[in-house]
Protein backbone atom coordinates (compact mmCIF):
# COMPACT_ATOMS: atom_id res chain seq x y z
CA UNK A 1 0.00 0.00 0.00
CA UNK A 2 1.25 3.33 -0.39
CA UNK A 3 2.73 5.99 2.00
CA UNK A 4 0.78 7.43 4.53
CA UNK A 5 1.52 11.29 4.84
CA UNK A 6 0.67 13.07 8.48
CA UNK A 7 2.41 16.66 8.25
CA UNK A 8 1.71 19.24 5.22
CA UNK A 9 4.06 19.00 2.12
CA UNK A 10 3.97 20.71 -0.99
CA UNK A 11 3.02 18.25 -4.26
CA UNK A 12 5.35 20.21 -6.59
CA UNK A 13 8.61 19.61 -5.20
CA UNK A 14 11.50 22.56 -6.03
CA UNK A 15 12.38 21.75 -10.15
CA UNK A 16 8.66 21.44 -10.35
CA UNK A 17 8.01 18.35 -10.59
CA UNK A 18 5.34 16.03 -8.64
CA UNK A 19 6.60 14.23 -4.93
CA UNK A 20 6.43 10.77 -4.37
CA UNK A 21 2.51 9.64 -4.63
CA UNK A 22 0.52 8.62 -1.49
CA UNK A 23 -2.09 9.49 0.54
CA UNK A 24 -3.46 11.14 3.80
CA UNK A 25 -6.63 11.20 6.35
CA UNK A 26 -6.90 15.07 6.45
CA UNK A 27 -5.63 17.82 4.04
CA UNK A 28 -1.74 17.88 4.38
CA UNK A 29 -1.24 18.17 0.61
CA UNK A 30 -0.50 21.97 -0.51
CA UNK A 31 -1.69 22.49 -4.22
CA UNK A 32 0.38 25.88 -5.34
CA UNK A 33 0.16 25.74 -9.28
CA UNK A 34 2.29 28.28 -9.76
CA UNK A 35 5.19 26.04 -8.97
CA UNK A 36 4.04 23.71 -11.29
CA UNK A 37 6.26 22.90 -14.98
CA UNK A 38 2.49 22.53 -16.38
CA UNK A 39 0.90 25.41 -14.48
CA UNK A 40 -1.93 27.29 -16.60
CA UNK A 41 -3.15 23.88 -18.03
CA UNK A 42 -4.31 22.36 -14.46
CA UNK A 43 -7.65 21.51 -14.35
CA UNK A 44 -10.18 21.53 -11.39
CA UNK A 45 -13.68 19.65 -10.55
CA UNK A 46 -15.79 20.29 -7.68
CA UNK A 47 -18.36 17.67 -6.80
CA UNK A 48 -21.33 17.50 -3.89
CA UNK A 49 -23.67 14.43 -3.83
CA UNK A 50 -26.49 15.39 -1.18
CA UNK A 51 -28.67 12.04 -0.32
CA UNK A 52 -31.49 11.37 2.18
CA UNK A 53 -32.81 7.79 0.65
CA UNK A 54 -36.13 9.56 -0.83
CA UNK A 55 -33.69 12.56 -3.29
CA UNK A 56 -30.26 12.53 -4.36
CA UNK A 57 -28.71 15.57 -5.80
CA UNK A 58 -25.47 15.38 -7.76
CA UNK A 59 -23.78 18.72 -8.54
CA UNK A 60 -20.49 19.53 -10.49
CA UNK A 61 -18.40 22.39 -11.52
CA UNK A 62 -15.17 21.76 -13.47
CA UNK A 63 -12.98 24.40 -15.42
CA UNK A 64 -10.32 22.82 -17.70
CA UNK A 65 -8.18 26.04 -19.89
CA UNK A 66 -11.26 28.00 -21.42
CA UNK A 67 -13.71 25.08 -21.11
CA UNK A 68 -16.38 25.82 -17.98
CA UNK A 69 -19.42 23.24 -17.15
CA UNK A 70 -22.01 22.81 -14.65
CA UNK A 71 -23.17 19.18 -14.18
CA UNK A 72 -26.68 18.54 -11.98
CA UNK A 73 -28.79 15.43 -11.64
CA UNK A 74 -31.88 15.11 -9.62
CA UNK A 75 -33.22 11.54 -8.63
CA UNK A 76 -36.00 10.31 -6.77
CA UNK A 77 -35.35 7.20 -4.97
CA UNK A 78 -38.60 6.55 -4.15
CA UNK A 79 -40.61 7.03 -7.33
CA UNK A 80 -37.60 6.36 -9.54
CA UNK A 81 -35.96 8.60 -12.54
CA UNK A 82 -33.62 11.56 -13.22
CA UNK A 83 -33.61 14.41 -14.44
CA UNK A 84 -30.31 16.26 -15.83
CA UNK A 85 -28.93 19.31 -17.19
CA UNK A 86 -25.23 20.72 -18.20
CA UNK A 87 -24.11 23.53 -19.11
CA UNK A 88 -20.99 23.91 -20.70
CA UNK A 89 -19.32 27.56 -21.88
CA UNK A 90 -16.31 28.44 -23.14
CA UNK A 91 -14.67 31.28 -20.58
CA UNK A 92 -11.38 32.21 -19.55
CA UNK A 93 -12.36 31.12 -15.25
CA UNK A 94 -9.63 28.68 -16.04
CA UNK A 95 -7.31 31.82 -14.49
CA UNK A 96 -9.95 32.00 -11.13
CA UNK A 97 -10.55 29.56 -8.29
CA UNK A 98 -13.33 27.52 -8.45
CA UNK A 99 -15.02 26.94 -4.90
CA UNK A 100 -13.65 24.41 -2.27
CA UNK A 101 -9.75 25.16 -1.87
CA UNK A 102 -10.25 28.17 0.08
CA UNK A 103 -11.92 27.77 3.78
CA UNK A 104 -13.81 30.86 3.65
CA UNK A 105 -15.03 32.34 0.03
CA UNK A 106 -17.54 32.80 -2.76
CA UNK A 107 -18.33 31.30 -6.42
CA UNK A 108 -21.15 33.02 -8.41
CA UNK A 109 -22.12 31.90 -11.87
CA UNK A 110 -25.34 34.12 -13.92
CA UNK A 111 -26.59 33.83 -17.22
CA UNK A 112 -30.29 33.69 -18.31
CA UNK A 113 -30.81 30.12 -18.10
CA UNK A 114 -28.61 29.01 -14.60
CA UNK A 115 -27.83 31.37 -11.34
CA UNK A 116 -25.23 29.28 -9.38
CA UNK A 117 -24.26 30.35 -5.66
CA UNK A 118 -21.46 28.12 -3.79
CA UNK A 119 -20.45 30.01 -0.34
CA UNK A 120 -17.64 28.36 1.91
CA UNK A 121 -18.24 29.31 5.65
CA UNK A 122 -15.72 28.31 8.45
CA UNK A 123 -18.70 25.60 9.26
CA UNK A 124 -19.55 24.08 5.61
CA UNK A 125 -20.67 25.14 2.62
CA UNK A 126 -24.29 26.83 1.13
CA UNK A 127 -25.20 25.93 -1.89
CA UNK A 128 -28.09 27.86 -3.97
CA UNK A 129 -28.95 27.28 -7.19
CA UNK A 130 -31.89 28.53 -9.67
CA UNK A 131 -32.22 26.68 -13.42
CA UNK A 132 -34.88 27.78 -15.43
CA UNK A 133 -36.32 25.00 -18.09
CA UNK A 134 -34.05 22.20 -15.83
CA UNK A 135 -33.92 19.08 -17.96
CA UNK A 136 -35.60 20.88 -20.84
CA UNK A 137 -39.03 20.91 -19.65
CA UNK A 138 -39.31 21.72 -15.47
CA UNK A 139 -37.74 24.59 -13.30
CA UNK A 140 -35.22 23.43 -11.04
CA UNK A 141 -34.18 25.45 -7.56
CA UNK A 142 -31.84 24.32 -4.38
CA UNK A 143 -31.14 25.89 -1.20
CA UNK A 144 -28.68 23.79 1.35
CA UNK A 145 -26.55 24.05 3.66
CA UNK A 146 -24.08 21.23 4.10
CA UNK A 147 -22.64 21.71 7.78
CA UNK A 148 -19.18 19.82 8.26
CA UNK A 149 -18.40 17.49 11.09
CA UNK A 150 -15.46 16.05 12.66
CA UNK A 151 -14.88 13.23 9.89
CA UNK A 152 -11.64 12.06 8.16
CA UNK A 153 -10.92 12.67 4.47
CA UNK A 154 -9.04 10.73 1.79
CA UNK A 155 -6.70 12.72 0.15
CA UNK A 156 -4.94 11.15 -2.10
CA UNK A 157 -1.69 12.08 -4.36
CA UNK A 158 -0.96 10.17 -8.00
CA UNK A 159 1.87 11.78 -10.20
CA UNK A 160 2.50 10.01 -13.80
CA UNK A 161 5.89 8.21 -13.28
CA UNK A 162 6.64 8.18 -16.66
CA UNK A 163 6.41 12.06 -17.00
CA UNK A 164 6.07 13.93 -13.51
CA UNK A 165 5.17 16.98 -14.73
CA UNK A 166 2.10 15.52 -14.67
CA UNK A 167 -0.53 14.82 -11.85
CA UNK A 168 -3.72 13.69 -10.44
CA UNK A 169 -5.07 15.25 -6.93
CA UNK A 170 -8.30 13.43 -4.90
CA UNK A 171 -9.88 14.46 -2.22
CA UNK A 172 -13.02 12.70 -1.01
CA UNK A 173 -14.71 14.00 2.46
CA UNK A 174 -18.04 12.09 3.61
CA UNK A 175 -18.23 14.39 6.17
CA UNK A 176 -21.71 16.51 6.00
CA UNK A 177 -24.61 16.58 7.23
CA UNK A 178 -27.51 18.41 4.74
CA UNK A 179 -30.63 21.11 5.44
CA UNK A 180 -32.79 22.72 2.83
CA UNK A 181 -35.01 22.30 0.41
CA UNK A 182 -34.91 21.01 -3.17
CA UNK A 183 -37.58 22.01 -5.78
CA UNK A 184 -38.42 20.66 -9.20
CA UNK A 185 -40.93 21.23 -11.09
CA UNK A 186 -43.96 21.09 -9.04
CA UNK A 187 -42.39 18.43 -6.51
CA UNK A 188 -40.58 19.88 -3.47
CA UNK A 189 -38.44 17.72 -1.41
CA UNK A 190 -37.22 18.92 2.67
CA UNK A 191 -33.58 18.00 3.68
CA UNK A 192 -32.89 17.90 7.35
CA UNK A 193 -29.84 17.05 9.35
CA UNK A 194 -30.96 14.13 10.94
CA UNK A 195 -31.83 11.95 7.40
CA UNK A 196 -29.08 14.20 5.30
CA UNK A 197 -26.27 13.54 4.55
CA UNK A 198 -23.47 14.51 1.40
CA UNK A 199 -20.28 14.07 0.59
CA UNK A 200 -17.57 16.64 -1.46
CA UNK A 201 -15.01 14.90 -3.98
CA UNK A 202 -12.44 17.45 -5.33
CA UNK A 203 -10.04 16.77 -8.02
CA UNK A 204 -6.70 18.27 -9.45
CA UNK A 205 -4.83 17.15 -12.33
CA UNK A 206 -2.36 18.16 -14.91
CA UNK A 207 -2.64 15.00 -17.85
CA UNK A 208 -0.71 14.62 -20.65
CA UNK A 209 -4.22 12.75 -22.13
CA UNK A 210 -7.77 11.64 -21.82
CA UNK A 211 -8.70 9.13 -19.18
CA UNK A 212 -11.56 7.08 -18.58
CA UNK A 213 -12.63 6.99 -15.16
CA UNK A 214 -14.77 5.39 -12.74
CA UNK A 215 -16.19 5.31 -9.08
CA UNK A 216 -18.63 3.27 -6.98
CA UNK A 217 -19.85 5.80 -3.41
CA UNK A 218 -22.12 4.86 -1.26
CA UNK A 219 -23.33 7.31 2.04
CA UNK A 220 -25.73 5.85 3.84
CA UNK A 221 -26.58 4.61 7.82
CA UNK A 222 -26.39 1.16 8.46
CA UNK A 223 -27.66 -0.31 12.15
CA UNK A 224 -27.24 2.87 13.24
CA UNK A 225 -23.41 3.60 11.74
CA UNK A 226 -22.70 6.21 9.15
CA UNK A 227 -20.73 4.00 6.47
CA UNK A 228 -19.33 5.73 2.98
CA UNK A 229 -17.50 3.95 0.66
CA UNK A 230 -14.91 4.86 -2.36
CA UNK A 231 -14.34 2.28 -4.71
CA UNK A 232 -12.46 4.11 -8.17
CA UNK A 233 -10.27 3.15 -10.99
CA UNK A 234 -8.16 6.70 -10.52
CA UNK A 235 -6.66 8.88 -12.87
CA UNK A 236 -2.12 8.88 -12.19
CA UNK A 237 -0.05 5.56 -11.06
CA UNK A 238 -2.00 2.59 -10.40
CA UNK A 239 1.03 0.63 -9.39
CA UNK A 240 1.65 2.27 -5.86
CA UNK A 241 -2.08 2.67 -4.44
CA UNK A 242 -5.57 3.62 -5.28
CA UNK A 243 -8.70 5.51 -4.20
CA UNK A 244 -10.52 2.86 -2.44
CA UNK A 245 -11.38 3.62 1.25
CA UNK A 246 -14.42 2.70 3.74
CA UNK A 247 -15.10 5.32 6.25
CA UNK A 248 -17.54 3.91 9.31
CA UNK A 249 -18.64 7.09 11.39
CA UNK A 250 -15.82 8.89 9.92
CA UNK A 251 -12.94 7.35 10.45
CA UNK A 252 -11.23 6.00 7.32
CA UNK A 253 -9.96 2.41 6.76
CA UNK A 254 -7.43 2.70 3.68
CA UNK A 255 -8.39 -0.40 1.43
CA UNK A 256 -6.30 -2.32 -1.19
CA UNK A 257 -6.39 -3.06 -4.36
CA UNK A 258 -10.31 -4.24 -6.16
CA UNK A 259 -11.11 -6.48 -8.49
CA UNK A 260 -13.87 -5.37 -10.54
CA UNK A 261 -16.09 -6.94 -13.19
CA UNK A 262 -18.00 -5.08 -15.14
CA UNK A 263 -21.24 -5.93 -17.54
CA UNK A 264 -19.41 -4.92 -21.23
CA UNK A 265 -21.02 -1.88 -21.11
CA UNK A 266 -24.57 -2.98 -20.23
CA UNK A 267 -25.18 -0.34 -17.58
CA UNK A 268 -28.51 -1.78 -16.37
CA UNK A 269 -26.04 -4.92 -15.20
CA UNK A 270 -24.37 -5.66 -11.95
CA UNK A 271 -20.79 -4.98 -11.47
CA UNK A 272 -19.26 -7.22 -9.01
CA UNK A 273 -16.31 -5.77 -6.46
CA UNK A 274 -13.96 -8.77 -4.76
CA UNK A 275 -10.43 -8.39 -2.78
CA UNK A 276 -8.56 -10.93 -0.73
CA UNK A 277 -10.38 -14.37 0.80
CA UNK A 278 -13.92 -12.67 0.96
CA UNK A 279 -12.22 -9.38 2.89
CA UNK A 280 -14.31 -7.48 0.05
CA UNK A 281 -17.44 -9.40 -1.84
CA UNK A 282 -19.93 -6.90 -2.80
CA UNK A 283 -22.04 -6.37 -5.66
CA UNK A 284 -23.89 -3.07 -7.23
CA UNK A 285 -27.17 -3.80 -8.67
CA UNK A 286 -28.42 -0.58 -11.08
CA UNK A 287 -31.78 0.32 -10.53
CA UNK A 288 -34.16 0.29 -13.80
CA UNK A 289 -37.35 1.75 -15.02
CA UNK A 290 -38.93 -0.29 -17.39
CA UNK A 291 -35.51 -2.60 -18.19
CA UNK A 292 -33.51 0.52 -18.55
CA UNK A 293 -30.51 1.49 -16.10
CA UNK A 294 -31.71 4.38 -14.00
CA UNK A 295 -28.76 7.04 -15.22
CA UNK A 296 -27.79 10.47 -15.86
CA UNK A 297 -26.00 11.73 -18.85
CA UNK A 298 -24.16 14.89 -18.60
CA UNK A 299 -21.71 15.92 -21.24
CA UNK A 300 -18.81 13.32 -20.81
CA UNK A 301 -20.72 12.17 -17.26
CA UNK A 302 -22.50 9.73 -16.49
CA UNK A 303 -24.35 8.82 -12.90
CA UNK A 304 -25.52 5.55 -11.99
CA UNK A 305 -27.93 4.95 -9.59
CA UNK A 306 -28.31 1.51 -7.67
CA UNK A 307 -27.51 -0.56 -4.46
CA UNK A 308 -25.39 -2.66 -2.74
CA UNK A 309 -25.66 -5.96 -1.80
CA UNK A 310 -23.18 -8.29 -0.01
CA UNK A 311 -20.30 -7.51 3.11
CA UNK A 312 -17.21 -6.44 3.70
CA UNK A 313 -14.26 -8.02 6.22
CA UNK A 314 -12.53 -5.59 8.44
CA UNK A 315 -9.66 -6.07 10.44
CA UNK A 316 -9.78 -6.59 14.15
CA UNK A 317 -13.79 -7.29 13.78
CA UNK A 318 -15.65 -10.46 14.71
CA UNK A 319 -18.37 -10.11 11.68
CA UNK A 320 -18.60 -8.30 8.42
CA UNK A 321 -19.81 -5.37 7.35
CA UNK A 322 -23.36 -6.55 5.63
CA UNK A 323 -23.88 -3.67 3.16
CA UNK A 324 -27.40 -5.24 1.80
CA UNK A 325 -29.73 -2.69 0.41
CA UNK A 326 -27.66 0.28 0.51
CA UNK A 327 -27.82 3.44 -1.78
CA UNK A 328 -25.27 3.70 -3.60
CA UNK A 329 -24.24 5.18 -7.18
CA UNK A 330 -21.65 4.96 -9.73
CA UNK A 331 -19.93 7.55 -11.96
CA UNK A 332 -18.28 7.23 -15.15
CA UNK A 333 -16.20 10.26 -16.98
CA UNK A 334 -13.91 10.86 -19.44
CA UNK A 335 -11.37 13.38 -18.72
Amino acid sequence: MQREYTEKCNIFEAHGEVMEAGWAKSRVFEYNPSQSKTKGRHGQRHCWFVNNGEVSLYLSVESILQRFSVKIAVADLKKGGVISDCLIKRLFLSKRDLPGENPVGEFLYNDRKLQLQITNTVDGVLLKCDYIDFGGFKNMYFNISLKRIAFDSLDQLAPFERDRRYFYLKRFEPCFIASGMLRVGGIEYSLNENTSRAYYDLARYSKPRKHNYQRLSSDCVIGGQRISLCLAGRVGDNRYGNENSLFINGRLEKLSQINVKSTNGRLDRPWYFTAGFSAVDIYFKPFTIKGQPMTAEMDKTTVLFGRLYGHINRTGFDKPLILDNAQAHMIFSEF
